[in-house]
């Protein structure tokens, strides 16, 4: 039991620093600014705060229903990463629960493949910082990528949460082969039409799972391709220890 526990949490942690992209295209300014400083690691906390509820407040006073809290969400997982990141787990854990909250609201008003993404984004970025509840929910993670690829089979990062579910997860809940038959279903698509979040957490995990393989030479082509969207970014330096 503690074997399959120490080996949960290396996968919880695994699946924070490879943020299972937040998937939509939000249309303000303050968001993409506070995105890109989240990716970029260019801004310390406080301003990275700032950055939130600029982007906060414009989604509050731009958006309304469904729309909203699917905004409110990605902004909240967002902020829970900086935290993380900076290893301030229970300041993230308050944010991934607000994003939790926002996901579930926007699918009460309709349920949506986005709404389910974010859901099960939200709810392994709290595995991630809280372990206990990543061995009572780690299952709710695959649960809501397979019902965001049910509602739109073109969804490529809930395929990307599926892949990296399998894939990182401790045995008995580990599936590698089925993974890496995802992510190559992934990259057998046009996935370059991404949006660059999206396209840089696939790189991430397209990294992640070559060192795993201890294929380096391919790998570094993956970190070369990430680092070419977010050259300040060291979320894979965080996890690998390198």
């Amino acid at each position: 039991m503690k074997t399959i526990k120490l080996a949960l949490i290396t996968f919880l942690s695994i699946s924070l620093y490879l943020p299972m992209a937040l998937n939509a295209h939000v249309p303000t300014d303050t968001y993409y600014v506070f995105r890109d400083a989240v990716y970029m690691q260019n801004e310390d906390l406080p301003e990275t705060m700032l950055l939130y509820t600029a982007a906060k407040q414009e989604i509050e006073q731009t958006f309304a229903g469904v729309e909203k809290y699917l905004a409110l969400s990605r902004c909240a997982a967002l902020m829970g990463i900086s935290f993380k990141a900076a290893g301030r787990d229970n300041e993230a854990a308050t944010y991934f629960e607000q994003g939790i909250r926002w996901a579930e609201n926007s699918l009460a008003i309709n349920p949506t493949s986005e709404g389910y993404l974010l859901l099960g984004t939200n709810i392994s970025f709290l595995c991630g910082v809280r372990p206990l509840y990543g061995l009572r929910n780690i299952g709710k993670i695959e649960e809501n990528a397979i019902k965001a690829m049910e509602l739109d089979p073109n969804n490529l990062m809930a395929q990307h949460l599926l892949a990296s579910r399998y894939i990182f997860a401790p045995w008995p809940f580990s599936n590698v082969r089925r993974g890496v038959a995802i992510l190559d279903e992934i990259t057998s698509q046009n996935y370059h039409d991404l949006e660059k979040d999206d396209l840089f957490s696939l790189y991430i995990l397209l990294e992640a799972v070559c060192l795993k393989q201890r294929n380096n030479q391919e790998a570094q082509i993956w970190r070369e391709r990430a680092a070419a969207i977010y050259p300040g970014n060291n979320f894979i330096s965080l996890l690998m220890g390198i």
